[in-house]
């Protein structure tokens, strides 16, 4: 039943795919307002997230912002056709603002290698396609417990020539093999990381678990460390946005290290905070003496 369930995503993403990109996200925007309306899990989330990161605002501007930001999800669930079946060269015309490749030039001719450090926020599949028209990268990825769906995923990303390696501890060490080699990494560093792999510092003022692999991989080598995002204009285009990242990421406390990686992450964010993950849990873990967010 499990693998019948997700042959017929695979199946729904390859029909997505043929939608003209308006109609895709004319339809992410019904899923988004179909999870707000229904006040599904994730939308329960999405308000705890915001109110949690932006205590000022009123409870209007958190359900607003909620609410958009599910609108924004179901886009990026629509847009995965696009992403991952459509021509390339097709995708790339997609891509019409670039902001920031003056630091993308400069990581590349100091030739110490580059650390990608790529959030939750917009379409982050896209940065896939922009890269590869500069350079070869390898990026870590956590596979699905599902095979048939990690298959099609693993396959799909392949296609844009870029490398992949599992978030475990064979692909930590080539991460640090490719970095010794002036190689280019991309990391996704926003997700909960387990107890022994993370630390708490803050994000948006909150307590959140933190990975410790930025810090470690940036202390070691002399790597470039730079944000990126491509998020979504008003015209259905993509805009992709490169940002230096802030250098206490290199901090020998891994706190301080743990806190600039999320300062790093919250400048991003602030950019276009409706199309961050916020239905993530991200303070799911919390230190001991507090209790969970999320009920």
């Amino acid at each position: 039943m499990k693998n019948a369930a997700i042959y017929l995503i695979i199946g729904l993403i390859r029909l997505v795919s043929f939608l003209p990109l308006s109609a895709a996200h004319a339809l992410g925007k019904f899923i988004g307002l179909s999870l707000w309306h229904s006040n599904s899990g994730v939308a329960k989330v999405a308000k705890i997230n915001l109110g949690l990161c932006f205590p000022d605002h009123e409870p209007q501007q958190i359900e607003q912002r909620a609410k958009k930001s599910l609108i924004a999800l179901g886009k990026t669930y629509a847009e995965m056709g696009m992403s991952w079946m459509w021509p390339i060269p097709k995708v790339n015309k997609l891509i019409t603002q670039v902001e920031g490749m003056e630091h993308l030039q400069q990581a590349l001719k100091d030739e110490n290698g580059i650390i990608l450090i790529a959030p939750h926020l917009g379409n982050w599949e896209l940065l896939n396609h922009f890269f590869r028209q500069h350079l070869f990268m390898t990026v870590m990825y956590k596979p699905t417990k599902i095979e048939a769906l990690n298959k099609f995923i693993f396959k799909t990303r392949k296609r844009v020539d870029v490398g992949l390696v599992p978030a475990d501890k064979r692909g930590v060490l080539a991460l640090f093999k490719l970095l010794k080699k002036k190689g280019v990494i991309a990391v996704l560093p926003d997700q909960e990381p387990s107890l022994s792999s993370g630390v708490f510092a803050p994000f948006f003022g909150q307590p959140a678990l933190t990975g410790k692999l930025i810090g470690d991989l940036a202390k070691k080598t002399p790597a470039y460390l730079l944000c990126c995002y491509a998020k979504r204009l008003e015209d259905g285009n993509y805009g992709v946005v490169l940002k230096p990242a802030k250098q206490d990421i290199r901090h020998e406390d891994p706190v301080v290290a743990a806190t600039a990686l999320n300062q790093s992450i919250e400048d991003c964010i602030l950019d276009c905070p409706e199309q961050y993950q916020w239905n993530y849990k991200r303070f799911r873990i919390q230190p001991e003496g507090r209790s969970s967010f999320y009920s």
